[in-house]
């Protein structure tokens, strides 16, 4: 999954990060059962904070979007 960041768009990185994730499940890009990246490579990738893929990550599972499995990434 190849996600692209505008630290200038005045939309919360986060944000960006949750409407990419559920935008690529609706086209059948990420499908049901793939995992994503584990929170660390992700944030290196990045290049921002754990905090912020965290938050994303819990927003896309509060949504219903994702589901974690604790120890399964």
């Amino acid at each position: 999954m190849n996600l692209q960041l505008n630290f200038k768009s005045g939309k919360p990185v986060y944000l960006q990060i949750v409407d990419q994730v559920k935008a690529a499940a609706a086209s059948g890009a990420l499908r049901s059962g793939e995992p994503l990246p584990s929170i660390r490579p992700l944030a290196e990738e990045l290049r921002v904070n754990r905090n912020t893929i965290a938050k994303a990550y819990d927003e896309l599972e509060s949504q219903g979007v994702i589901e974690t499995l604790q120890g399964k990434g």
